[in-house]
């Protein structure tokens, strides 16, 4: 399954990318609703566990009242092209391209933002996420939690937070993260490459 030589998958082109931002900036009337670097997490997210829901359902987690019949169609075409292309990369080894830069001293709310959609997709499926090997899941997620800033006021991620080398190095994990949480769905038999965090914390959507 996987190719050490494959390169990062990319969800959508620039041509696509554009797109999506502009259906996004469309349909935004609330201050919950998704942003571009809060679907492209979600739908990161979307495309790990063997099973998920569809299209249609992300779409209204993500906006609170998607109105636009023809944008909100072509949002369900964009997220499933980028959910297919995301699986691909997974499969084949080389991960997907992630949207902004990991090596951050910094901090990033585009980074936060892909990580608080990449946990609301979790939170939506808890069901399917902590289905089994609870524990090593919950391990694997505790850096995307610490990066998305949802839980910076529990006592365990404020010296996480405060730490901006360490929340650095957080965010160069994530390729390797994510493709650890492919192997954990896909083939739980496979040890982890990265070493993250121990720890277990769950939390409702994103604010």
């Amino acid at each position: 399954m996987n190719q050490d030589n494959e390169l990062p998958q990319l969800l959508l082109d620039d041509e696509q990318l554009e797109l999506l931002d502009e259906c996004l900036e469309q349909l935004y009337s609330h201050e919950e609703d998704a942003n571009l670097y809060v679907a492209l997490g979600y739908l990161t997210a979307q495309a790990l566990p063997p099973e998920t829901t569809q299209p249609e359902q992300w779409l209204e987690q993500l906006f609170a009242t998607p109105s636009d019949q023809a944008i909100s169609q072509t949002l369900v075409e964009l997220f499933t092209l980028a959910t297919a292309a995301a699986k691909k990369g997974f499969y084949q080894g080389g991960g997907v391209e992630l949207p902004f830069e990991m090596d951050l001293e910094t901090e990033s709310d585009e980074l936060a933002d892909w990580c608080a959609g990449f946990m609301q997709a979790v939170f939506e499926q808890e069901d399917i996420w902590f289905a089994s090997q609870e524990q090593a899941m919950a391990e694997l997620l505790l850096p995307i939690m610490a990066l998305s800033g949802l839980f910076a006021d529990e006592p365990e991620f404020i010296e996480i937070e405060e730490d901006p080398q360490l929340m650095a190095q957080l965010a160069k994990q994530l390729p390797d993260l994510l493709l650890d949480i492919y192997c954990q769905f896909n083939a739980p038999e496979e040890k982890p490459k990265t070493r993250p965090m121990m720890g277990k914390q769950k939390k409702n959507r994103r604010h």
